[in-house]
């Protein structure tokens, strides 16, 4: 709807002959696609890297980059910044060799071109290996069979860390991968996804510390993927498909399961650090107001992205663990502290009420967690919410349980319970009769004695009419 809506209000501005600043949209692209990229690994910070000394650029991709999606999502870019050049461009003082490693039309393993790429990068001080799917393994119009890199690609990193363990791996992909592997040979981890016409240009910004990542996860990164939510039901008989997971997609699948993951949703790393005061939360109207202090405690300026994750501990609805409810941005230079606010809106808060057919939110206390991604939450408060007054009409299908629930309609129903129920009693029964009872459906008083179906009718619309 917003989409169609901005397409609408600019296709009503559009002058004729009108122009636009190529260069300037293209800087823009280029601070977008910075801003995307996820540190997603820096073990003994690796990165930024010098732009001096010998770099080894190894990949195909690094020369000939997977920038964008195919079919529908294909546009003709009015330039393309290539990695290998703006990296480059932006280390004139480095000796910066390429071996493409391998190649991308599907030919597999070759191995005079992994020869290549271990020369090199053992010649070298550090290597930036450029891994990732082309085109024709993940597209508009197929489904992937799997979510790995191509062997082909894992065994190149294998023996380029063999020789060189100073090695940063840089992503180009559309869809979720398996980076198992990947995290357990290389130290440092950049995942740039499709970047764009500039993401060449922000490749550079971001592994020369030109621009401090800030990027986060937009999915979780399993460990297997046979804990992936749709492993049971991919892909599906008869062009059919189950969406079993139901509520619990994503991260909330894997957060309710208690399963481990390589990459969680929201996460990302920085060049610097970041440390999170106490949470204060509270009812702001029907949504809740959410403040905490962060503080850069490292030595560059960097931006953080602080989420904030609300669970119901004592709700009565299947809910997942907790769900993103709001985030924000931060930039902070080192040292400097600054109080955030998120404002979470009362529509991430509601639920589908079947009962009566809307969307409501429940009364009580809400857990807010608030931190740098789902598995990384630095601190929680509590704020009580009034929540919508949901009246749930009595029929004869209700139970006693629900129906003794309220108490205008218990006073009521409990004139057509004054026949005591024939039998033992519970103690001979082996059974808590009061349990029992809850739940029994209403008309079943019919069959006690206690009155008859008109009766009880009677008795419920009383009881509605008093709700």
């Amino acid at each position: 709807e917003r989409v169609a809506r901005l397409a609408r209000t600019a296709a009503a501005a559009r002058r004729a002959g009108a122009d636009y600043d190529r260069d300037a949209h293209h800087a823009l692209a280029r601070e977008a696609a910075g801003r995307s990229i996820v540190l997603l690994q820096n073990d003994g910070a690796l990165l930024p890297l010098a732009q001096t000394g010998s770099i080894a650029v190894v990949g195909e991709f690094a020369r000939t980059p997977r920038y964008q999606g195919g079919g529908s999502s294909h546009v003709n870019p009015t330039r393309l910044d290539v990695p290998l050049d703006e990296l480059r461009a932006a280390a004139p003082d480095a000796d910066v060799a390429f071996a493409p490693g391998f190649t991308i039309d599907g030919s597999g393993a070759d191995a005079a071109l992994v020869a290549d790429a271990v020369a090199a990068a053992g010649a070298a001080d550090v290597a930036v290996v450029f891994l990732g799917l082309d085109a024709s393994q993940e597209s508009e119009g197929f489904d992937r069979e799997d979510i790995e890199l191509p062997a082909e690609q894992l065994e190149l990193l294998a023996a380029v860390v063999a020789v060189q363990p100073k090695t940063v791996v840089v992503l180009q992909h559309g869809g979720a991968l398996l980076l198992g592997p990947v995290a357990g040979l290389a130290p440092a981890i950049l995942d740039g996804a499709l970047l764009g016409q500039a993401g060449g240009g922000a490749i550079a910004d971001v592994v020369f510390g030109a621009v401090n990542p800030s990027g986060k996860l937009t999915e979780t990164l399993p460990a297997r993927i046979e804990d992936t939510p749709a492993f049971l039901d991919f892909p599906g008989e008869h062009r059919h498909v189950r969406y079993s997971e139901g509520l619990f997609v994503g991260y909330r699948w894997y957060d309710a399961r208690k399963l481990e993951v390589a990459f969680p949703f929201g996460h990302g790393l920085s060049y610097t650090t970041f440390e999170y005061d106490a949470v204060e939360a509270e009812a702001a109207g029907a949504g809740i107001l959410v403040r905490v202090g962060v503080t850069n405690t490292g030595e560059r300026a960097g931006r953080e992205v602080v989420q904030a994750y609300v669970s119901v501990p004592d709700s009565a609805q299947v809910r997942v663990p907790r769900a993103l409810g709001g985030f924000t941005t931060v930039d902070l230079e080192p040292g400097e502290r600054r109080v955030v606010e998120i404002a979470i809106d009362p529509r991430d808060l509601e639920y589908w009420d079947v009962r009566v057919d809307r969307f409501v939110v429940e009364p009580g206390a809400y857990e807010v967690a608030v931190g740098a991604s789902s598995r990384d939450l630095r601190g929680s408060a509590r704020a009580e919410l009034t929540g919508d007054r949901v009246v749930v009409p009595l029929t004869l299908e209700s139970t006693l349980g629900e129906v003794m629930a309220n108490p205008a309609a218990a006073a009521i129903i409990a004139q057509a319970m004054t026949m005591p129920i024939p039998g033992e009693s519970d103690e001979a029964l082996g059974m808590d009769m009061a349990r029992m009872m809850a739940g029994i459906p209403v008309e079943r008083l019919t069959s006690l004695g206690g009155a008859s179906t008109e009766q009880l009718e009677q008795l419920l619309a009383a009881a509605n009419a008093q709700a």
